[in-house]
């Protein structure tokens, strides 16, 4: 791969990575009006609605390849989301971050086993630096925080699941990313349809209380974090090794922070300064040194 293709596929991991970082707390705002397995049909059935048109030609996929598309979808979308959003009504949102931040030790192991992927010391240290730094940003209230066995077992599955979806979709280089996200959001929002009919008639009037900013939130999730953000990943994840990419979920809850200030007033402490650098220098010790980067070439 040319040093070029790199730099763009870190930029597009990049990317991805604010626009999902910030995804928390517009998320936030929108499903304190709208039940969450309704936003997320309505996220994925309106990004795969998008895609159509673009792909309607492309549609085609191979026989042997089937399986995969759908095992990336039930893992990437249905699955991920759904025990995501359960375990979160059963656990706080503080061990959630936690256990969602260890995706990246997750994607070392399995990317190891199952891709033969060569992982080096770097990416071991850079990794649990990068696990370091988000405990120190949340670890404030870390200690002090309930403990829910199921909730957390739940959430471990969906970052589990996660961490499946990018080893299954490796082997689907041959087709349009844009192909394998609509399939991805087609059968995630199939999935999550019978979720939101029970969500309606047991909550009919969630859609009167839509207000600007809430369909603003709602926009937000399709045209971004369920259609940009996921082709985005996808296209870098044919780029580069599977643990390579995961380190980049390290960028989430410092953005996801950044978001919350101005959106949401909260206050940037010290122990965020102090996690933020280590997640960088997780990443600048992952690759040994930043001559690979060339993102700001790139910019």
């Amino acid at each position: 791969m040319t040093n070029h293709k790199r730099s763009l596929a870190y930029l597009s991991l990049t990317i991805a990575s604010v626009i999902w970082g910030a995804n928390g707390p517009i998320m936030k705002f929108v499903l304190a009006s709208i039940p969450p397995f309704t936003l997320a049909f309505l996220r994925f059935g309106g990004a795969s609605l998008i895609l159509f048109p673009f792909v309607f030609k492309k549609l085609s996929i191979a026989k042997k390849d089937r399986k995969n598309v759908i095992l990336s979808a039930i893992f990437g979308v249905s699955l991920n989301i759904g025990f995501f959003f359960l375990g979160l009504n059963a656990t706080t949102a503080l061990n959630a971050g936690i256990i969602v931040a260890s995706l990246p030790i997750f994607t070392l192991i399995f990317a190891g086993i199952f891709l033969k992927e060569k992982v080096g010391k770097n990416f071991v240290l850079g990794s649990l630096l990068g696990l370091l730094g988000i405990l120190v940003i949340i670890g404030k209230g870390f200690f002090s925080a309930s403990i829910s066995p199921l909730g957390d077992i739940l959430i471990l599955l969906a970052t589990l699941s996660y961490v499946i979806y990018e080893i299954i979709s490796k082997h689907l280089k041959n087709y349009s990313p844009l192909t394998i996200i609509f399939y991805m959001c087609l059968i995630g929002a199939l999935s999550f349809f019978p979720f939101a009919f029970l969500e309606y008639q047991t909550n009919p009037l969630w859609i009167y209380r839509l207000s600007p900013g809430i369909i603003m939130g709602i926009v937000y999730g399709i045209f971004f974090s369920s259609l940009a953000a996921y082709v985005l990943w996808q296209w870098a994840l044919w780029q580069l090794q599977a643990s390579r990419v995961g380190f980049f979920f390290y960028l989430d809850p410092i953005v996801s922070t950044i978001t919350a200030v101005l959106f949401l007033s909260e206050h940037i402490t010290p122990s965020f300064i102090l996690g933020s650098l280590l997640i960088f220098l997780g990443l600048f010790v992952a690759e040994g040194h930043f001559r690979h980067y060339h993102v700001i070439n790139c910019i």
